[in-house]
């Protein structure tokens, strides 16, 4: 009732119906400070449950790739940027295949190249010289 009302929308039929071109005024306005409260407050999390599925994904790299956790963060960033698909999606899809043992071919293939990049990176180039 209260966002028909805002909307302009008098379910009457009154001054305030649809055919009126006049715009409803809000009944109460916020106050600087609770505008300021409202601001510093802490934003919810869209998804909750993202974190945890993440958490898994990077569980589930490292295993695969024997990497630590770092680098399986980043395997993760870059599979969802060869595949233009978001992280979260991506994070989603590894641990469905876990249980289902499915997984998209050119997801796949990022994966195992993403891995087989960083562990070129974790491993020393050659010999050390002094």
């Amino acid at each position: 009732m209260r966002e028909l009302l805002a909307s302009g929308h008098d379910p009457e039929g009154g001054p305030d119906s649809e055919q009126s071109t006049t715009t409803a005024i809000p009944r109460t306005a916020a106050t600087a400070d609770e505008v300021g409260a409202l601001q510093e407050r802490p934003s919810m999390p869209q998804n909750p449950g993202a974190n945890t599925v993440r958490d898994q994904a990077v569980g589930i790299v490292m295993a695969l790739g024997r990497l630590p956790a770092d680098q399986a963060r980043t395997v993760l960033m870059e599979v969802s940027q060869r595949t233009n698909v978001t992280l979260l999606r991506i994070a989603g899809l590894l641990t469905a295949w876990v249980s289902c043992g499915e997984l998209n071919l050119g997801i796949r293939i990022a994966l195992e190249e993403a891995i087989r990049a960083q562990r070129r990176t974790a491993q020393p180039a050659g010999p050390a010289t002094d």
